[in-house]
């Protein structure tokens, strides 16, 4: 993964002026303020942290692993998948009524479910194999394929709504 494309949605965000259109209650960009010293700036302290690599040495493995591990634990609190993981093994009358088994059904929710751990795996052993892990931005590109194409067949988009997994407009 290549975290330069989050900074710079980050960085364009920071640099323009908005307003919230009062009949949608969105928030619009109205101007973008233009620099190319802040990116360079970023970047150039990027590269100078470099200079950091042989202090590195001196930070125990467990300090790292244990930043590594919070930082992968906070990212999955919003994962809706992890969240429907959970719901296999809970009774419908214990979540609350706004959950996609209440409104697709335990079912549909998951085979979906299902479907997505199907993939999950399919990629995890198409990187593990060295000769065909060259290939896995395709494999990407497949999953998009079967997003955009394959699953608007079995589920409507009101089911994905529910799934919190809505086709972006």
């Amino acid at each position: 993964m290549c975290g330069a494309t989050v900074q710079s949605v980050n960085h364009v965000r920071a640099m323009s002026t908005t307003v919230v259109n009062d009949e949608t209650g969105l928030e619009e960009v109205t101007e973008v303020i233009e620099t190319r010293l802040t990116g360079f700036v970023i970047h150039a302290l990027l590269a100078s942290t470099v200079f950091l690599l042989p202090l590195l040495k001196f930070l125990p493995i467990p300090v790292v692993s244990g930043v590594f591990l919070y930082l992968g634990r906070k990212l999955m609190t919003g994962n809706t998948f992890l969240q429907r993981v959970k719901a296999l093994f809970v009774s419908p009358s214990k979540l609350p009524e706004d959950h996609p088994v209440h409104i697709v059904g335990r079912k549909k929710m998951n085979s979906y479910t299902l479907l997505q751990f199907a993939c999950l795996s399919g990629i995890w052993a198409f990187k593990q194999c060295s000769a065909t892990a060259i290939f896995f931005p395709s494999v990407i590109g497949l999953l998009m394929l079967i997003r955009s194409k394959l699953l608007p067949r079995f589920y409507a988009e009101k089911d994905f709504v529910a799934l919190r997994d809505e086709t972006p407009s």
